[in-house]
């Protein structure tokens, strides 16, 4: 999708006519992604509210970015929105966030460091009772579960406010910041086994009692560009290694009061630097080596400095985006709006800005032009009511039957789960009629709405599956004497992790025994452990059989 595409759809207005619940963790928890959000749907006008207030917009006044309301809850949102910061603060779920006849959207915001995929293989059972996850440092090398989207850090109005009067390109002087905080070297991950092998990072230590283990990491991008990358660049752009001391609160009364909102994050004179500098080093995160191949993927890579230094309008470099990986909703393009660099040809970087110093001044616009209208507030927000109003439009044409549900994951469990492992290489009119009978019987029972049904899609293509089950789902429309306003919901359930295999079959109350099954699919996930239901006897704990 071209800049231009996406800007273009993200400006048109939005059809978005319901509210917005955030929970936040504590006072002093900086939500720099719900913050982002906030920013542009205030700008919309559309309603949001918080479990209490949060983010001052002023010095001298009591006015609120988030507000509380006692009379509004999430039950009376259409979005409730949490981040990883709650779990991390031992905040409990909210009461009922996940009670399957809510009507709101869930939404999970994670800036988690590590991994991309982390979070899912760890705790798949949280994270899967999300309609929606957006995660920042997002690798598209990967398959994600469909309810994860790629996010990002963003450009919230304090950021834009702080770079608003950017430097003339020929007025800026000749360096490369290098100006980190931290090296990214070491790695923090919450709740998690300290047993877990993770590609790419070592464990080192492990803080039992505050659920922390820390790692060392393998291929830090930092440390890369500092042994290869800035020996080679220093005879184009002087280096610059001095950085703000974040430690010491700046002097000013306002950027005192934001420097303490933000988590000592904020300094005006860092802003000023990147606005008079011509370029910066934005690396961050690091790559890991696939393991069936010498290739290498970038995880962990999104930082503030990446738009800071956008937004600035430096020249920002990083690794090349399309060769490593990175995941963003809109991808910048490599020597148009930053300057992507390929670690296994370092010295055809610096060779190109020697052959064509003009490109710098074109980067150096367009990449601050990009950034600002795909990523400052208002894009945000529309993008995040985008992907929220997708997801409600699939449930709605998911519903082919009442409840009837034709998805892949995420899916949620009822009170009754069942499955089936039909064997997709039958010709499909015996699949089909099979999946009917099973469906009918479910359809007729007095517990359907309690009901969720399973179907394993191993040895077949999603799109193909839904195809043939939409085909059974037709037929049955046909039967007039069909009740099926109230359920079962049906869910098609492709690829799963092992670890997802292992949490969901705990609570499947049966398999459906089919004539012709897929055997294979069925010992590969241990499925012989799941209670066998013969079709004609089966009863739940009504004792209601189905015929």
């Amino acid at each position: 999708m071209t800049t231009s595409i996406a800007t273009e759809k993200l400006n048109s207005k939005h059809s978005f006519s319901g509210s917005v619940y955030f929970y936040l963790c504590h006072e002093q928890a900086y939500e720099h992604l719900m913050i982002n959000i906030a920013d542009g749907l205030k700008i919309l006008g559309i309603p949001f509210y918080a479990n209490f207030n949060y983010w001052k917009t002023g010095l001298d006044s009591e006015s609120y970015l988030f507000n509380y309301d006692y009379s509004v809850n999430h039950w009376d949102c259409s979005i409730v929105v949490l981040s990883n910061h709650w779990f991390e603060n031992h905040q409990s779920i909210p009461e009922g966030l996940f009670d399957q006849k809510r009507k709101y959207i869930t939404v999970y915001l994670d800036d988690t460091d590590g991994p991309s995929l982390l979070l899912y293989d760890l705790n798949p059972t949280l994270v899967n009772n999300f309609d929606i996850v957006l995660r920042t440092g997002c690798n598209n090398f990967f398959q994600h579960p469909n309810n994860l989207h790629p996010w990002f850090f963003g450009i919230s109005n304090r950021i834009l406010k702080s770079i608003q009067q950017v430097s003339r390109f020929e007025d800026r002087t000749k360096n490369l910041l290098i100006n980190y905080r931290v090296k990214h070297d070491t790695l923090l991950l919450f709740g998690i086994d300290a047993s877990v092998q993770i590609p790419g990072i070592q464990r080192t230590n492990y803080i039992q009692d505050d659920k922390w283990v820390e790692y060392t990491v393998n291929f830090p991008l930092r440390n890369i560009a500092d042994e290869r990358f800035y020996p080679l660049i220093k005879n184009i752009l002087k280096l610059d290694f001095s950085r703000e001391n974040f430690d010491t609160p700046p002097e000013d009364i306002y950027d005192y009061f934001l420097w303490q909102q933000t988590g000592q994050r904020h300094h005006p004179a860092y802003y000023q630097r990147l606005t008079k500098s011509l370029a910066c080093a934005a690396f961050g995160g690091c790559v890991v080596q696939d393991n069936d191949s010498q290739n290498f993927h970038a995880e962990w890579w999104d930082s503030w400095r990446f738009w800071e230094s956008l937004a600035a309008g430096c020249v920002t470099f990083h690794i090349d985006f399309d060769k490593y990986g990175v995941n963003l909703p809109v991808m910048p393009e490599n020597w148009k709006h930053y300057i992507g660099i390929d670690l296994d040809n370092i010295q055809g970087t610096v060779d190109r800005l020697v052959e064509e110093p003009e490109i710098l001044e074109s980067i150096s616009i367009a990449g601050r032009q990009w950034a600002i209208e795909n990523y400052s507030p208002v894009p945000t927000a529309l993008r995040f009511l985008e992907i929220v109003s997708d997801k409600q439009k699939t449930k709605t044409r998911g519903k082919i039957l009442g409840h009837f549900v034709t998805q892949r994951l995420p899916f949620s469990l009822t009170e009754i789960n069942l499955i089936v492992f039909p064997d997709w290489l039958q010709p499909e009119e015996i699949v089909g009629l099979e999946l009917q009978a099973v469906i009918k019987n479910l359809v007729n029972h007095p517990d359907k709405a309690k009901m969720t049904l399973l179907i394993n899609n191993s040895n077949i293509s999603a799109e193909d599956a839904d195809l043939i089950l939409s085909s059974v789902v037709m037929k049955l429309l046909m039967e007039s004497e069909l009740e099926v306003d109230k359920g079962p919901e049906i869910v098609l359930v492709g690829e799963l992790s092992q670890i997802q295999w292992s949490t969901l079959i705990p609570q499947l109350q049966g398999r459906i025994k089919l004539e012709n099954e897929n055997g294979e699919a069925i010992a590969q996930v241990k499925a012989d452990n799941i209670p066998l239901i013969e079709l004609s006897n089966f009863s739940d704990k009504t004792s209601n059989k189905i015929d």
